[in-house]
């Protein structure tokens, strides 16, 4: 645990407010300084013992004082994770509340210190989605959250067995098939028919008496009236009500399906490995080789923002893989993925009833590194990238990331011995894996674009955007958060191919767009437009200058290709033209500069220098 980066900063930030507020604390403070000691280099060989932390979890817990703590026998490490887990979110939430108590005038003083929403919940705290669904009828209770701070996994039993920890979490996630549920729609289905049955036997005797008695047709009223009231509420789909007065039957569904997926992933995921065997009285260990990688991707694993409520689709979809690419598109980073990094492994070498515990964990950064010395992993690339830099460390990697020297890197933690080792032997320890700890990745912001880099994809020719009242307007500069303000609708079908002027992927720059001969331009905002005025050419032609607007914006640098059925144009004046004509009247443009040609029906200025002429680009593919 002295390897989380995630829990170090939330204990010190505990300790210091407990103390601010006068809570006692004593596991969390025994727990920081033990993480301190752990965490401080020492020039020579050290023993530490934890007499503190031992004591503290005594006197919180008197009633597992005799089996963990007096007794020299083999303990279980998970079961001193879930009562440290335990004492920590008891303290945290007895210093959160007596932090919301009304303390007068003292509470002033308080208000200007930054406030911390997540100090009272644990890092290793998360939450699962559960779904149970009968087949027969196809009801779906409701999806029900459940919070948990480690995940027990079971192994393969197959003697000399190997398995991936991808397919642990596969097979803990998936569908599961089960015969002994009592199904709620079913039971109510089963209880309208008893209680119509009931109506029409009490109908039929009173009807079938000469003289009926009261009492009889008193009990014929009450089971219709309960029947009725049942079949409301089945039509109304209130199914979880109870109705009073009618006793529900129990119907087992014989086909009924449940799955658990993580809707709220944890910032610290522990995952425990179930190494132990049952067989009657007797109990063993199981040898299963487990293949763990550094990176883990928890994506299939966790929910989206869709939930199914069909019996045989699971809770939610995963995402498409991403390939290897050292381009990445933008639907690479569109894509939400949650990943994790490794942090330290606990390895059990033994058999069930006795054996030893060591520890993997990453080498802690120096106290020199300063506030970054406990900055969590961060991801530097996207995935699939095969840059150098990602290729000697990898894309999730530290601010000051180096790669690590040779059979260094991690500590080897064995009682009072510890040596440096690689990440390689780490790996190695596929058998002895008990508990194994990933750190959440800090994922960059999602961007359209994420590099200058010219590419051939179309989704890099044609930016994204996003649908305002109607309109369509491009993020040029890769935010998706920025306000998008558009004061006409701008028509998005396109008849024939666009002539595009430029294509950048600089924020401070536009792409400019013109439309194609056979389709009207429809003015945009932020344009002005020229006088109305014509002028007539010498081929007979005549250009009218109030269709024509001049984007007042200096990111405009083409023209336009008249065709010869349509009347001639002029295109648009650069920031240049503007400056030698005047837009406020075309009476002081000189007429020798009006020049016409009858080959290709076109218009021009002169300009200085004189543009590229404009590409035509078919995005109609």
């Amino acid at each position: 645990m002295a390897s989380l980066c995630y829990l170090q900063p939330q204990v010190h930030q505990t300790h210091a407010k407990a103390e601010a507020l006068d809570v006692p604390t004593p596991v969390i403070d025994a727990l920081r300084n033990l993480l301190l000691a752990l965490n401080l280099p020492t020039y020579g060989p050290q023993a530490y013992r934890p007499v503190d932390i031992i004591d503290a979890l005594s006197r919180n817990s008197p009633s597992k004082h005799n089996t963990l703590f007096s007794s020299r026998e083999h303990q279980d490490a998970q079961e001193l994770f879930q009562l440290l887990s335990e004492c920590i979110k008891n303290e945290a939430a007895a210093v959160e509340k007596e932090g919301h108590r009304d303390r007068g005038l003292g509470a002033l003083a308080e208000a200007q210190g930054p406030a911390n929403s997540t100090l009272g919940s644990s890092v290793f705290d998360g939450l699962t989605a559960n779904r149970r669904s009968c087949m027969e009828c196809g009801y779906t209770e409701a999806v029900m959250h459940f919070a948990f701070d480690n995940w027990q996994l079971n192994l393969p039993r197959a003697v000399c067995a190997q398995c991936r920890l991808e397919d642990c979490l596969a097979d803990y996630t998936r569908l599961e098939v089960l015969t002994d549920c009592i199904c709620r729609k079913c039971s109510m289905l089963a209880t309208y028919r008893r209680l119509e049955a009931e109506a029409e036997k009490l109908t039929e005797l009173a009807h079938g008496d000469q003289d009926p008695s009261a009492s009889k047709k008193k009990r014929a009223r009450e089971a219709r009236k309960l029947a009725a009231r049942v079949k409301v509420a089945l039509d109304d789909g209130r199914i979880e009500e109870d109705i009073k007065g009618v006793r529900m039957e129990k119907v087992f569904s014989r086909a009924s399906t449940k799955q658990a997926m993580i809707a709220r992933p944890p910032r610290v995921l522990a995952l425990h490995l179930n190494r132990s065997v049952h067989f009657g009285h007797y109990a063993s260990k199981n040898t299963c080789r487990v293949i763990f990688p550094e990176i883990l991707d928890l994506t299939p694993y966790t929910t989206s923002g869709q939930l199914s409520t069909s019996p045989s689709v699971p809770i939610s979809t995963p995402p498409p893989s991403i390939p290897r690419s050292t381009t990445p598109t933008p639907a690479v980073y569109a894509t939400p993925r949650v990943l994790y990094r490794l942090s330290a492994v606990v390895c059990h070498h033994g058999q069930h009833s006795f054996g030893h515990y060591i520890c993997y964990r990453r080498k802690p950064r120096p106290p020199s590194a300063g506030p970054r010395r406990f900055d969590p992993p961060k991801l530097a690339c996207p995935l699939g990238c095969d840059c150098e830099q990602c290729e000697r460390i990898g894309p999730v990697r530290d601010d000051d990331a180096e790669p690590p020297r040779p059979r260094r890197g991690w500590l080897r933690c064995s009682d009072n011995t510890v040596w440096e080792c690689s990440l390689e032997a780490v790996m190695q320890e596929s058998v002895g894996a008990f508990m194994i700890f990933y750190e959440r990745v800090v994922m960059p912001r999602q961007s359209i674009y994420m590099s200058t880099s010219p590419r051939s994809s179309e989704e890099t020719v044609r930016p994204e955007g996003v649908h305002v009242n109607g309109s369509y307007a491009s993020l040029v500069n890769g935010s998706a958060t920025q306000d998008v303000q558009i004061v006409k609708p701008i028509p998005t079908k396109v008849s024939g191919p666009r002539v595009i002027h430029r294509v950048s992927a600089q924020p401070s720059s536009r792409s400019s767009s013109m439309s194609p001969p056979d389709r009207d331009p429809v003015p945009r905002p932020g344009t002005q437009s020229l006088a109305s005025s014509s002028t007539a050419l010498p081929n007979g032609h005549t250009v009218s200058s109030s269709k024509v607007n001049a984007p007042s914006g200096p990111h405009v640098n083409g023209g336009v290709t008249l065709g010869a059925e349509r009347a001639a144009r002029v295109r648009p004046l650069s920031p240049l033209e503007q400056t030698a004509y005047p837009t406020s009247s075309t009476s002081s443009r000189p007429a020798a500069h009006h020049r016409a040609q009858a080959a290709s029906q076109s218009v021009s200025f002169p300009t200085e220098p004189q543009p590229l002429p404009p590409i035509a680009v078919d995005l109609r593919a």
